[in-house]
């Protein structure tokens, strides 16, 4: 019999914090997940602990005494600031049985009974056929990718920066880790016109992403507080214009998994191998000053040019992230 129960955080033993670090495990191998955390301690401080008070749920999914699945139901908000609930799905086994598809059915119709919409995030599609039951709309749909440092070949990152300055000699380019006062505005508006271009704006349940001055200010004030490292290349044409832009944020306090939030260029200078160089002059920056074990990046399945840069790189598929908005 399949049962979902809801977690107390606040009384886990320690072989209960066991059996769940074990379906972890069997969850990362699954899907390819990074392994964030490395023992059932680490795991607890780093993650159960969201959930010790609050209104955020954790559930484990249940066959018979044999844990198949992690359920978290957490507040949040999508990118223009609504709030939102998210019910983030994560299985233990390889094919879905009707007995879980039942029971997670009733479980999502008695969270849309107290909530009417809630968002689904799942993997490798899954959900698909159970999501397409509900009234939905696909709001974000994304391949996530991992670069290995051991997969970085720095002697082309090397050559391949040297060609790129030399064949677009009339640009130049800034590293910072700080967008300065009088590059916030610019940074903004290439970072908003990028959003535009991007191909998740197709799906019927996409929403925009606005970057403001303030946020950014807010943004890098949270890297400040949060001890993380915000990695940024910019390129500027013969009049100052910004135009491209990589950004990696780093945690220093746990440095193994950097991620690669945004990297494009404005359309009137597409075709010149921005893209590359900025991916060179950024990943040899991080492979000679940051102890990583892996970078990951979002890319929507028909970016193909970004995802043919990124393999360029040495990042490898690793799995697929759908978020879902389904109503009553």
């Amino acid at each position: 019999m399949t049962t979902i129960n809801k977690v107390n955080t606040k009384n886990l033993s320690a072989a209960e914090m066991q059996e769940i670090f074990s379906a972890y495990k069997v969850m990362v191998d699954k899907y390819g997940f990074l392994m964030r955390h490395r023992n059932p301690e680490e795991y607890k401080i780093d993650f159960l602990v969201n959930f010790e008070g609050g209104e955020d749920e954790l559930y484990l999914i249940k066959n018979e005494m044999e844990i198949c699945g992690i359920l978290t139901f957490e507040g949040g908000y999508d990118w223009a600031g609504n709030m939102r609930h998210e019910l983030t799905i994560k299985l233990t086994q390889m094919a879905v049985p009707q007995s879980l598809t039942e029971c997670l059915r009733n479980f999502i119709d008695e969270k849309l009974i107290q909530h009417f919409q809630i968002a689904i995030i799942a993997y490798n599609g899954e959900l698909d056929k159970l999501v397409h039951e509900y009234s939905y709309k696909t709001q974000l749909t994304g391949g996530v990718y991992l670069l290995p440092k051991a997969n970085i070949d720095v002697d082309l990152l090397v050559e391949a920066s040297a060609k790129f300055q030399e064949q677009n000699s009339d640009l130049r380019v800034k590293y910072t880790t700080v967008v300065p006062e009088e590059l916030i505005e610019p940074f903004c508006d290439l970072f908003n016109e990028l959003q535009e271009d991007m191909p998740d704006v197709g799906n019927d349940g996409f929403v925009q992403y606005v970057e403001s001055p303030e946020k950014l200010r807010k943004r890098m004030e949270s890297f400040v507080k949060g001890n993380r490292t915000h990695h940024c290349y910019m390129i500027f044409n013969t009049k100052n214009e910004m135009v491209a832009m990589t950004n990696v944020s780093v945690s220093n306090n746990d440095p193994r998994f950097p991620y690669q939030f945004l990297i494009g260029v404005t359309k009137q200078y597409r075709g010149k191998g921005l893209g590359r160089w900025l991916y060179a002059l950024m990943y040899r920056k991080l492979y000679e000053n940051v102890n990583f074990e892996a970078v990951h990046v979002n890319h929507h399945p028909q970016n193909t040019h970004a995802i043919n840069i990124s393999r360029w790189t040495g990042y490898e598929h690793a799995y697929n992230e759908t978020t879902y908005i389904i109503n009553k």
